[in-house]
This record gives C-alpha cells, structure tokens and sequence, in this order.
C-alpha cells in the first residue's frame, strides 16, 4: 500500500449565542500544537438565530502531519473508537469526520462526541480513489499518525 495522505485539513466549530466567541476558539486551539487563524463567519440556524461559524483551515504539509500526530496522540486511547466506527466516519469524497466534545476541549480534556462539537474534517487522498482504499488508508492514520 502507498503511504496515506491527508491533503488537507478543515476545524470547524459552531458559537450559539448563549456561547462566548473567545472560549470556544479557546477549546479550538486545544487541538492545536502551532499557532492558526480562525476564519469567522455569520450564520443563522434554523430559527433565524444568529450564529458565528468558526474554521481553520490547514493545507501546508508540515502542519497536517503535525496537527495530525498531536491529534492521535491527544486521542489517546479513544482512537480504539475511531478505529471501530470509521465506517460511518468517512463519507463519500472520502473525508474522515471526527466530532470532539466542544465542552470538554474548552477544559483542555479530548472526548470524542458529543453533540455539540468541534468537528475536525481531514481529506484522505489515495489512488485509485475508492472508498475501500480512503478506508484502509484513514486505518493507517489513526494507528500509526503520518510518518
């Protein structure tokens, strides 16, 4: 097997109005090992509520492998989980999901789910691009980081 890619990286996080902007980009930047701009946009949710959708992007190759590595290894024991759910954690242009409680990562403490989440978006890139090759390559990744 070729050696798994990541081509690019996307952190997003939802601020509801009972939420402060500041701490929610401070559980955010509990998931990162460097410093990172937060793009800031409005939104509004299904009600007409106005809401703040936050997101970095990471595309440059040093910083996927490094933002990768620190996320498995602040996974832990966790990545067990990731491992027995990635079926349903990969859509179908072979983006990986991986939801962080958004609570918990403002207390510096990593928890997979949780409803309202960080959700970190990593594109695994493999040729041919099938599902059963992003699968076994998204495997690679979790076990093992990107080397």
């Amino acid at each position: 097997m070729q050696k798994p890619k990541i081509e690019r990286i996307i952190v997003t996080a939802v601020v509801y109005t009972t939420e402060d902007m500041e701490k929610v980009g401070e559980a955010i930047s509990t998931l990162f090992p460097f410093e990172f701009e937060i793009v800031v946009s409005e939104a509004k949710g299904h009600y007409g509520n106005p809401m703040k959708f936050l997101e970095v992007e990471i595309a440059k190759k040093r910083e996927i492998k490094e933002f990768w590595n620190y996320l498995m290894e602040l996974i832990g024991e966790q990545r067990e989980y990731l491992l027995n759910t990635i079926d349903e954690k990969l859509d179908e242009q072979n983006v990986l999901h991986i939801r962080i409680d958004k609570q918990k990562a403002y207390l510096g403490e990593i928890e997979l789910g949780g409803r309202d989440s960080i959700v970190v978006k990593a594109k695994i890139v493999t040729y041919p691009a099938r599902r059963d090759k992003a699968l076994e390559a998204a495997k690679e990744l979790i076990e093992h980081g990107i080397c």
